[in-house]
């Protein structure tokens, strides 16, 4: 197959001779050919591959005249091998071994499905010396081709050319012969029936004589010409065109006249009017300047009135429409002043800079950043060289906290000579497309999570057994990472003898069996051998093998896993479909697609014979009923989001698109396509809800959120910054955190913001920071690292007041020390009488008998006197602590 991804090599895809030769052949986009066919058959054969294409490259894709082995009519340009032929300008080109090419290893379709791995293709050059494209050949695996079968490749795109030049030969030959005869039919409806008519009147005896055209055109034959006279005529002549009749008559038999015009109803023998104009002058006059004959034509402009009308109306309906949209339309000229725009383009100038744009004026306005202005002259500028292009644009409203989506499309006017004059512009809010996108994509990445946090292997094979997907599970499983599995062929790690068991099983699954609890051995990673149970079963469609396996030692466990498991896959999988339903001309069912059982819970049966308007809610109804009357004079009408009733009684959101087919002897309805984007409602509800939910947060929380760049440089403040400060964001913005930041804590708080450019995030102790009265507050603050995020681009400052807590904190700190000095001060009061009491109690215990009663006494009085002084100096202890405490509790 003809695919890549590389960029090109040299300029002749594009050039206008190469690409002229090739549309000279009249042959892109045409019906295969049963000559072409048996060529790429018979280039297969040869070169022994199982397939062969045609491949003709323009400048924007490659289409395949003929596909033997492969049902593809063509691909984009960057997936061309073919073009490599046409940049390096060469008569052949082999690639034996695509996964070992450098060109080639890496493109999607040799690494994935179709897995090229062989390719080989001969130019198709013309007789002028242009190169067309390529008859090539394709394998799936590595091969050669030996000098013969390259021979013959050759030979046979010689071939295809001169079919070619056959082929352009015979449409010249036709083309003439068409045009011979389209220029004598031509000729001969000239001569035959111009549709004007001739007449020749003589005022002398008011009398008029008529060609047969004429005679037709007023209603007249010539059995009753002679009675036709001047006052039968104005008879016949509408009365409110009467009079200008008769003053463009009397101007004309005026000596000297010139040639007189006039446009008139004429009254019919039906009784209808018909529009004539006639044309005439005086060619005869007497000698005293009487009018004496006239000559004229006369023509049936009945037809032109009418679509001069219809013209008129459809001119009104467009420009309604056109005004009536939200979607913005305008079109400049080469000097970009504005030629003419909608409604709502319009509108949007106004509100930007107090006016809109006049026509003749510069589409710029001052009203807008020279960064804007710059940015749109480069769109022209661009539409101007490159022709057709659009761009999406996001639009951030920080001062809203919500984010806007815009698809502006830019194309080339011209007028009917064919002459660029200008450029047209269409732009329209595609908020909700993205946003849905969005929801998708998250969606997606929260199974893929669901997938990879599963105990269960989840993976697809394709047909010959390869690996396509494995989720994170094969590495506790098998010991492999999924990127180590995917690409090879599952039978590499099956035990050698459950090898022809898991072969018998996979037939049964291709024959469009489902199998459940297979079992079968695999061998790990580590050469240990691991009991599997698997479900399988083969999708026909995709050609893909669905699998789950677990490890069969906790096959308990495994039973309820492998049923919660299924119940994700078959989620994942199941792709949600439209109903697509026909209805008559009163809104009746007369088909409706079995999806609606799945969407609506209610099969086609139930809806087939009733109204849809019965199934839509009340204050949708007028809404639809109007656009559905649309349909008789479109051929294709939307219908935007409404509700519909589902089954079980609940409202489900839908949006429409209806075509008519009352004219398709198949059909004979209004063939209704219904989308359910209910989620997608709800999605945008709850995105609703969260930007409200954030806005509150960050307005009216009692924290400080703040965003800053690499130099600490202040491009955001929240408005709590006021609350906490008394500094308003707009104060903040464009000044650095560190000129408020306390001189003694500076190195601290810098030290720890350097951190935070390797780090996602980084927590800073508390520090002072100066408020905007002056005085000095105690911050605690983490940052966080959102440089790479595109909707913030800059550190994410959150910082809380503590002032209250810091103080709290030194108090406390003070008071411990107050209390440790007086401990260590009452420590030496409190040691002496301690110790003349243990000596005391020692001379007692050791006595034996030496003291006498009296000494005993003296040594018992010395003991109390002891004590007492303890208990006095543990009492001063006492209350110089509770001094302490009530001297802070009262700073």
């Amino acid at each position: 197959m003809c695919f890549d991804q590389d960029k090109m090599k040299g300029s002749t895809i594009l050039d206008t001779n190469r690409l002229e030769t090739l549309m000279s052949y009249d042959v892109m986009d045409t019906h295969p050919e049963a000559i072409y066919d048996e060529i790429t058959s018979l280039a297969a054969s040869i070169c022994n591959t199982p397939t062969s294409l045609i491949s003709l490259v323009d400048d924007k894709r490659q289409f395949f005249k003929s596909h033997f082995g492969l049902d593809i009519n063509g691909t984009p340009l960057e997936d061309s091998f073919c073009k490599h032929v046409i940049t390096d300008d060469i008569d052949i080109l082999v690639v034996e071994d695509t996964h070992k090419d450098k060109r080639f290893r890496n493109y999607n379709l040799v690494k994935n499905d179709p897995n090229v791995g062989f390719y080989a293709g001969a130019s198709l050059t013309a007789e002028n010396g242009q190169r067309l494209g390529t008859i090539c050949v394709l394998d799936y695996e590595p091969k050669q081709l030996n000098d013969a079968q390259i021979n013959g490749l050759q030979t046979l795109a010689k071939q295809v050319v001169q079919l070619f030049e056959l082929r352009k030969s015979k449409k010249v030959e036709e083309d003439q012969k068409l045009d011979l005869e389209q220029k004598g039919k031509l000729l001969d409806n000239i001569v035959n029936a111009t549709g004007i008519g001739i007449w020749e009147r003589n005022l002398i005896d008011d009398s008029i004589t008529l060609n047969e055209q004429a005679l037709n055109i007023y209603g007249l034959n010539k059995a009753n010409l002679s009675e036709f006279k001047t006052d039968t005529w104005f008879n016949l002549i509408h009365k409110d065109d009467l009079e200008e009749v008769k003053k463009k008559m009397l101007a004309c038999l005026s000596y000297p006249s010139n040639d007189c015009t006039v446009q008139y109803r004429m009254l019919q023998k039906g009784g209808e009017y018909k529009w004539i104009q006639d044309q005439g002058k005086v060619l005869q006059w007497s000698n005293d300047k009487k009018p004496q004959l006239m000559y004229g034509t006369v023509q049936d402009i009945t037809d032109k009135k009418n679509y001069t009308a219809e013209l008129q109306r459809v001119k009104n309906n467009q420009e309604a429409m056109i005004n009536s949209t939200k979607d913005l339309m305008w079109c400049v000229d080469l000097e970009f002043r504005l030629i003419t725009a909608n409604t709502a383009y319009h509108q949007l100038v106004k509100k930007i800079q107090g006016k809109p744009f006049e026509e003749g004026e510069l589409v710029f306005s001052d009203h807008v950043s020279m960064e804007v202005t710059t940015k749109w002259k480069g769109y022209y500028n661009r539409a101007l060289t490159s022709g057709a292009f659009s761009v999406k644009q996001k639009i951030q409203d920080p001062q809203k906290f919500w984010t806007t989506y815009g698809l502006t499309s830019f194309d080339l006017l011209y007028n009917k000579e064919g002459d660029k004059i200008g450029i047209t512009c269409f732009s329209k809010d595609i908020t909700s497309e993205v946003l849905s996108q969005q929801v998708l994509i998250s969606a997606k990445e929260e199974m893929q999570k669901i997938m990879d946090t599963s105990l269960d292997i989840i993976c697809t094979l394709d047909e010959e057994g390869y690996f396509l997907s494995v989720n994170k599970a094969c590495k506790q499983i098998w010991g492999y990472f999924p990127k180590d599995i995917i690409g090879t062929k599952y039978l590499e790690l099956v035990y050698k003898e459950d090898i022809k068991s898991t072969e018998d099983s996979a037939e049964s699954v291709l024959s469009g069996q489902k199998v459940v609890n297979f079992e079968n051995r695999y061998i790990h990673k580590n050469r240990t051998i691991v009991p599997m149970l698997w479900s399988s079963f083969w999708d026909e469609k995709d050609r893909v093998y669905y699998c789950i396996a677990r490890d069969n030692t906790e096959k308990k466990k495994a039973e309820l896993l492998l049923k919660n498991s299924e119940r994700r896959f078959k989620t994942l999988v199941q792709e949600s479909s439209d109903i697509i339903s026909i209805l008559d001309l009163e809104a009746n069912f007369t088909y409706v697609s079995p999806s609606s059982f799945k969407i609506l819970g209610a099969t086609p049966e139930d809806y087939v014979g009733t109204n849809a308007f019965d199934y839509i809610h009340p204050n949708d109804i007028a809404r639809v009923k109007e656009k559905f009357n649309y349909i008789l004079q479109n051929e294709s009408v939307e219908i935007d989001s409404f509700r519909f009733r589902d089954i079980n009684g609940e409202w489900k959101w839908f949006e429409n698109v209806i075509t008519n087919q009352l004219t398709e002897p198949s059909i004979n309805g209004l063939v209704v396509t219904t989308r359910d984007i209910t989620a997608k409602k709800k999605a945008e509800q709850q995105l609703e809800n969260s930007e409200r939910r954030y806005k509150t947060l960050v307005q009216e929380g009692s924290d400080m959120i703040c965003i800053v760049d690499e130099k600490a440089i202040f491009s955001y403040a929240s408005p709590t910054s006021t609350k906490i400060l008394e500094i308003t964001p707009e104060e903040f913005v464009g000044s650095n955190a560190f000129d408020y930041v306390h001189p003694d804590d500076y190195d601290t708080v810098y030290n720890e913001f350097l951190k935070v450019l390797n780090i996602p995030q980084v927590n800073i102790k508390p520090f002072r920071f100066k408020h905007g009265a002056g005085h000095w507050v105690w911050l605690e603050t983490a940052i966080t690292n959102k440089l790479d995020e595109p909707t913030i681009k800059g550190i994410v400052v959150n910082s809380k007041d503590v002032t209250t807590k810091v103080q709290h904190l030194n108090a406390i700190e003070e008071q411990n020390a107050q209390l440790k000095k007086i401990a260590w001060t009452q420590s030496h009061i409190v040691r002496a009488p301690v110790a003349r009491l243990m000596g005391l109690i020692n001379l007692l215990t050791d006595d034996k008998g030496k003291l006498n009663v009296e000494e005993k006494e003296q040594v018992l009085s010395f003991i109390l006197t002891s004590a007492n002084e303890i208990d006095h100096i543990i009492k001063d202890i006492v209350e110089n602590t509770i001094n302490v405490i009530d001297i802070e509790e009262n700073k």
